[in-house]
């Protein structure tokens, strides 16, 4: 749930500007250079936040189907509220970096900022887009075949057949997720790391860096938004019950009441 909405709050407050400004030609940096700080310390804070959310999700789909029991007290939701909060607060702080230093508009894309500081420059090229940007997925790649790997062994296991039913649906809902995390926003964080080092003003060669870079960031757009679609292709019982929350709920209250006259039959008198 928080990883959805880490990922709302980038899609409503940071990439939604990008967009328009690439589609009508509007550059908001000139309208408020805050934006483009503001900006920064949202994708920044939100993409940690959201991608330590969905690891950590993994991590903990893996330790609820492990064989050991004293792994598996560690899944639950007292750990995962502590989890959360720990993670919030780091990522806030780590976004405040980005507030205060990226200061300074791109020559390649004017509708973001970068950094002016030189070490705080290398750590954003070689810590957040090559390290934070891979390693995690990786590490999330990797609990999630170790926990599918656990989901298909339930079978031999005393547990309840729902409880081992709901264990495998959401072993596969979480890997499927990671795996489209990584291949839509792995592109993403590697061209920007390549734009970052780039050292190459030819325009032409800027141009078609500019270029992949626009359709790296594009295709990054379905890593915030992929959840829902999904856990729809992932679950049967989750469809059930979207078709319940949007049909069975909303359309039937958009409905007008009907009255359904009742036919009452005079009573047989003897």
């Amino acid at each position: 749930m928080f990883t959805t909405l880490f990922n709302l709050i980038r899609l409503l407050f940071a990439t939604s500007f990008i967009c328009i400004s690439m589609a009508f030609s509007m550059n908001f940096t000139s309208i408020s250079f805050l934006y483009c700080r503001i900006r920064g310390f949202l994708v920044a804070t939100c993409n940690i936040s959201a991608l330590l959310c969905l690891s950590l999700a993994v991590i903990d789909q893996y330790l609820a189907t492990c064989f050991r029991p004293q792994w598996r007290q560690y899944s639950n939701i007292r750990v995962a509220r502590r989890a959360i909060i720990i993670i919030t607060l780091v990522s806030v702080c780590h976004g405040l970096l980005y507030f205060i230093y990226f200061n300074q508009l791109s020559s390649i894309n004017p509708s973001v900022c970068m950094a002016t500081n030189s070490i705080f420059y290398q750590y954003h090229v070689y810590g957040l887009s090559i390290v934070y940007g891979n390693l995690f997925p990786l590490i999330a790649v990797i609990f999630g075949f170790l926990a599918y790997r656990n989901a298909r062994s339930l079978l031999t296991r005393t547990n309840p057949i729902i409880r081992r039913e709901l264990d495998k649906q959401l072993t596969s809902m979480v890997l499927l997720e990671i795996g489209i995390y990584a291949c839509t926003y792995t592109p993403y964080s590697i061209i920007n790391a390549i734009s970052a080092l780039n050292t190459n003003r030819e325009p032409v060669y800027l141009a078609q860096l500019s270029l992949i870079n626009a359709i790296a960031l594009s295709i990054s757009f379905l890593s915030n938004g992929n959840s829902f679609y999904t856990y729809n292709f992932a679950s049967k019982r989750f469809r059930r019950q979207t078709k319940y929350v949007f049909y069975d709920v909303f359309m039937n209250k958009c409905r007008r009441n009907r009255i359904i006259p009742i036919n009452i039959e005079n009573p047989v008198e003897i």
